[in-house]
């Protein structure tokens, strides 16, 4: 189909290569520095700082990162984290293949994130984790996940692949999603708030624990500190040099993009307000949040109708998750229930993604609101 609206479009393709971008990237291909080039480690400084970190150590994809950050833990078979019923699976499928149990709890229909006040009642003596995840541009409630960590002793990973930029309050001080955790990780899939033009993914420590960072680092180099000695059990995960000049290009606009999506999300808000048969999400009541996609409810029996209606118009959308974790057959024997799972259940049947990227042009927005708007006055 022509002319569609994509549920994200890659800057480089509506914009063409920055003419620094590709002397940049020129460079390396002349010099044939394309793993563990310069550029890596000048993009991980530079994040580090955008984000106010201690550091941030770069990997393959966000999945890398997920499971580094477990390993780091030295958490041993039958340990069990917790961790949000509702979301992309990937820390799961990480503890998983770590021997880890899987602890799922429920999660907030308004904000989609795990509910801290589920976590003492999922605690038990195996408890050795928790790991929130950041969905679709709206940090968890961290404050009182933090609380809860202290007064129970155990670490906090941060899913932070989908919220890159957006900020949360811990007591009155405002700190980026990602990096109020001991660890946080991200992926740097071409979709995500950052994103590079394949995969990649990075760890934030964010304490000056360097023993930690230097852990990190061996793990993802083979447990390797020195070249063929091999200290500890690791996996072969970085950051390649041609990804790392794109996001260094890609991180100068991640600001201006950011609010690009806000304004985008904003206007969403408005125009679609009037539309009683779908539920909005909680932008931009909340300053902190940077979307990742605007995902609105709309009824189970609707859904599909709509998504093909959209279709039909020459608009994309996405059904982000079809099945809560639960349900997935590789996990099912593997995991616990720590609450019930009922609004993880229910989002399954309503959620519904629509487009938004920072180059969406106002015509293809006024495409998606007034395709909604013509679909809901069908079905009034």
């Amino acid at each position: 189909m022509c002319n569609v609206v994509p549920l994200f479009r890659p800057e480089v393709v509506k914009e063409g290569v920055h003419p620094e971008l590709q002397s940049a990237l020129s460079q390396v291909i002349a010099e044939g520095r394309f793993i563990k080039g310069c550029e890596v480690a000048a993009f991980e400084k530079e994040l580090c700082l955008e984000l106010q970190t201690h550091s941030v150590v770069t990997t393959g994809n966000g999945t890398d990162a997920l499971l580094a950050c477990l390993m780091a833990l030295d958490l041993r078979e039958g340990d069990e984290v917790i961790t949000p019923a509702y979301g992309y699976p990937a820390a799961v499928e990480m503890m998983c293949l770590l021997g880890l149990k899987p602890v799922l709890v429920d999660v907030s229909w308004q904000t989609f994130n795990m509910e801290a006040d589920l976590l003492k009642d999922a605690v038990t003596s195996k408890t050795k984790a928790i790991l929130p995840i950041h969905l679709f541009g709206l940090p968890a409630p961290m404050d009182d996940i933090l609380h809860f960590a202290e007064q129970h002793g155990l670490p906090v990973i941060e899913d932070a692949a989908q919220c890159l930029g957006a900020e949360v309050e811990i007591e009155g001080t405002r700190r980026k999603a990602g990096t109020v955790g001991g660890l946080g990780c991200t992926s740097f899939f071409p979709s995500k708030n950052l994103g590079c033009w394949g995969d990649g993914g990075a760890v934030f420590v964010n304490s000056d624990d360097e023993q930690l960072t230097q852990k990190i680092r061996m793990i993802l180099n083979h447990g390797q500190r020195d070249k063929y000695l091999h200290e500890i059990l690791g996996l072969n995960s970085r950051l390649d040099t041609l990804q790392a000049v794109v996001l260094r290009h890609a991180l100068k606009y991640l600001r201006d993009a950011n609010e690009k999506r806000v304004e985008i999300a904003k206007r969403y808000q408005e125009e679609l307000r009037e539309i009683s048969q779908i539920e909005l999400p909680p932008f931009p009541h909340n300053p902190l949040n940077i979307p990742n996609v605007f995902t609105i409810k709309v009824k189970p029996q609707l859904r599909q109708r709509l998504k093909s209606f959209l279709w039909e118009k020459g608009i994309s959308t996405q059904i982000y998750y079809p099945l809560a974790m639960h349900w997935q057959k590789a996990y099912q024997s593997r995991i616990r229930s720590g609450s019930s799972l009922t609004n993880a259940e229910k989002l399954t049947h309503c959620v519904l993604s629509l487009p938004l990227f920072p180059s969406m042009e106002k015509v293809e927005q006024d495409r998606v609101i007034l395709a909604l708007n013509e679909f809901f006055r069908n079905h009034e």
